[in-house]
């Protein structure tokens, strides 16, 4: 039995009323929220913080692959898929990938770690799905987008939802696309898109799928459409011959459309819920369609995934949209940074990447970084690898209000880890009140400055 093992999604904090858009260009405001990433984010430290929470309590070291999906990757040529697995820890002898070009590229990174365990090359494979896609100020798109990610373990032991059957159709259709020397995602006529594109080839390849599981339409218990709207997803539901009270809700409402991790955040929405036995099926539009069909184990008892809902709790919202357009550089914005070169960064990969600080053998102290003399009993040898918690909580900090970044007060926290050892590293995510002593973090791994037309990631705290 091949099939998903483990499901986790993501969401940055700030959550952008949608009347703040309509307030700067006019128009009628749509309802709701949605999710933004932050200065500091994007889809390469979405994917991390989805993988970390998907990994659980679980070894990385059991892990022999992971494909990372995105149509807003943070690099052109560099894998971000590497970047992922070494920040999750995972085996340098891990094979990685990189899925782009539409946003059905997470649920055809999903199929391809199906093939992958299914045909015994892996063993145990990550997908990690995230986007942060950017869009024209004040055009039709920017209220409708969201940011967020989802990652999806896949194995043969303790499978949640067995895979049973996949299709895919491919033909050349322009709805969304964004070219090499475009910044920001283009629309078609939309209409005329959904009708005519998305209304053909999901229900194609869904169909298709559920011809190869052998499965009637009606057996469907839950179908996990990302769609532009709810009418299309409504439509394309009739297609196949599914009755519309199955839809699994998209998040319109309260995040927007989140590219190519929508489909992988409404799975996992879905197996909040579903029983064991239930046939559950997702697909992807983009250039053609993706649908997978899962049949639910009794496992999901006991692996379910954390509700959404929890996930989209205690967002922050943005006070000033205008603000928001200068952190994301849509707005001129001269932020400056330190270069980190290749080598500092090769050297210290181990300390700063995967977060490895040392213990003493002789007194079990802790420490970070990377000592070759304990600081605690001062012993010369002795020093072993430790790897630290990414949980902890506040020892003591400040607030900085003239450090160069988009978005102020920053505060600067002394925290002490779970497991031993104490770090010194930015807050980021805070609202007022989040950060005082004795209070809960988690380490994020965030971009910490860009200089010489690249960027630097190191690991932040924020509240847990």
């Amino acid at each position: 039995m091949v099939g998903l093992t483990r499901v986790a999604t993501y969401f940055p904090r700030r959550r952008l009323e949608r009347a703040h858009i309509a307030k700067a260009w006019g128009g009628r405001a749509a309802p709701g929220t949605r999710t933004v990433a932050a200065w500091d984010e994007d889809a390469l430290t979405l994917a991390v913080d989805a993988t970390l929470a998907c990994l659980g309590d679980a070894d990385p070291a059991g892990f022999d692959a992971l494909y990372f999906a995105s149509t807003s990757a943070p690099y052109l040529e560099k894998q971000v898929a590497s970047v992922v697995a070494t920040a999750a820890d995972l085996p340098r002898a891990v094979a990685t990938a990189d899925f782009g070009g539409s946003i059905r590229c997470g649920v055809a990174a999903l199929a391809a770690a199906c093939d992958g365990v299914a045909s015994g090359r892996l063993a145990h494979a990550l997908v990690a799905a995230a986007d942060v896609r950017l869009v024209e100020p004040g055009s039709e798109l920017e209220a409708q987008l969201g940011d967020g990610a989802a990652a999806l373990a896949v194995g043969r032991e303790g499978v949640i939802a067995e895979l049973v059957a996949a299709a895919s159709v491919a033909e050349e259709f322009t709805y969304l696309w964004r070219t090499d020397e475009q910044r920001y995602v283009q629309v078609a006529d939309a209409r005329f898109g959904n009708q005519y594109g998305y209304a053909r080839d999901v229900p194609e390849a869904v169909k298709a799928a559920l011809r190869k599981a052998e499965l009637p339409p009606a057996k469907v218990a839950r179908l996990v459409l990302s769609a532009p709207d709810g009418r299309t997803a409504a439509d394309a539901a009739k297609r196949i011959g599914v009755d519309a009270k199955v839809l699994e809700p998209g998040l319109a409402a309260e995040a927007g459309m989140l590219g190519s991790a929508d489909p992988l955040v409404l799975l996992a929405k879905a197996l909040e819920t579903a029983q064991p036995g239930e046939f559950v099926v997702a697909a992807a539009y983009g250039e053609g369609a993706d649908a997978l069909v899962f049949r639910v184990t009794d496992a999901i008892a006991q692996r379910r995934p954390v509700p959404v809902a929890e996930r989209l709790a205690g967002g922050i919202p943005v006070q000033s949209y205008e603000r928001w357009l200068r952190a994301r550089s849509v707005l001129p914005s001269e932020v400056a940074g330190e270069l980190v070169s290749t080598y500092i960064e090769w050297r210290e990969l181990k300390q700063d990447t995967r977060l490895y600080g040392s213990r003493c053998s002789a007194c079990g102290m802790v420490q970070y970084p990377q000592a070759v003399v304990c600081q605690g009993c001062h012993a010369r040898e002795g020093m072993v690898d430790h790897k630290l918690a990414k949980t902890g909580k506040v020892f003591t900090f400040t607030i900085d209000n003239l450090a160069q970044v988009p978005e102020h007060p920053m505060p600067m926290v002394i925290a002490d880890l779970d497991g031993g050892g104490r770090i010194y590293l930015q807050g980021t995510d805070c609202a007022d009140g989040d950060i005082d002593v004795d209070k809960p973090l988690r380490l994020t791994f965030r971009r910490l400055h860009e200089a010489a037309g690249n960027r630097n990631y190191y690991w932040k705290v924020r509240p847990a």
